[in-house]
């Protein structure tokens, strides 16, 4: 029996080993968990820059099919719909074709219904098209509409035909040809909008003295999603901490409209430049 009991003592670990053995696992853990996360954000980054390229290569050959008429890009309301034109995407609606967009209102078909309306969807008919794996919204924007979809995660800049159209803005432009340099003019970007749908087009001051009026959303730590006129897509890297500030607090609008003290304004001067499509 004495013999039988030491075997088992020796079987066992000691509280020194069980201690080195939690170490060494907090140790992997420590190194592998920024590196999983790391893998995480390349990947939903690809899929972006996938969605982008999609997108930005449909919304080229819509012009091209429509006699360089670019379509219009405003995700509308309303109040601000028009019969006639050729939404790239339309509001949130039931199968009636009924606005269903107040916060309150929105579910994950009911947006959906409204991209599957809108001028682009024959081109790419794929709802993941429109959404970004690494949207945060979701999160982001939980305390003031919980259970929305925020399905769609990119907007349109509102002078490639887009909102500012409304105030007859005098560098909106409507055809390919009225483009300048369109590899270097942006015609999405990734949004954000706490009312449970990106509404609207995306916009911002670009006089001498530029400013946001809309955050820009970052969903790949400091990177962006960018789509370009001549169909291309990549990924940008936001400099300006007053930037990140912004996607950080977008639920509030924006918190530093121009860059701070001691910054270069970098990235409000860049998207300034991809901002503005034309020579007027």
């Amino acid at each position: 029996m004495k013999d039988t009991i030491m075997t088992k003592n020796k079987k066992a670990f000691t509280l020194i080993e069980l201690l080195v053995v939690v170490a060494i696992i907090a140790m992997l853990m420590a190194v592998l968990v920024p590196a999983l996360r790391r893998v995480k954000q390349q990947a939903t980054g690809a899929a972006c820059l996938a969605n982008l390229k999609g997108l930005s290569t449909c919304w080229h050959t819509y012009a091209m099919d429509n006699k360089e008429r670019l379509v219009y890009g405003h995700s509308p309301n309303p109040g601000r719909y028009d019969q006639n034109q050729q939404y790239w995407v339309s509001f949130p609606q039931d199968e009636q074709g009924n606005y269903k967009g107040n916060p309150g209102d929105v579910t994950l078909r009911y947006e959906q219904n409204g991209i599957e309306k809108g001028a682009l969807f024959p081109y790419v008919q794929s709802y993941d098209a429109y959404h970004c794996p690494g949207d945060k919204s979701k999160v982001q924007f939980a305390d003031q509409y919980p259970n929305k979809p925020w399905w769609n995660s990119y907007s349109i800049p509102g002078l490639m035909n887009g909102e500012a159209t409304f105030w007859s803005d005098p560098k909106v432009v409507n055809k390919m040809s009225d483009i300048v340099n369109p590899g270097n003019k942006i015609i999405f970007l990734e949004n954000s909008d706490p009312r449970g749908w990106i509404m609207g087009s995306w916009l911002m001051n670009y006089g001498s003295t530029p400013s946001w009026t809309d955050p820009i959303a970052i969903w790949h730590k400091d990177r962006g999603s960018l789509g370009f006129a001549d169909g291309h897509a990549e990924m940008h890297l936001w400099v300006d901490p007053s930037t990140i500030e912004n996607a950080v607090y977008a639920a509030g609008g924006v918190k530093n409209p121009t860059p701070k003290a001691g910054e270069k304004g970098e990235d409000i001067l860049y998207m300034r430049q991809a901002y503005v499509p034309g020579r007027r």
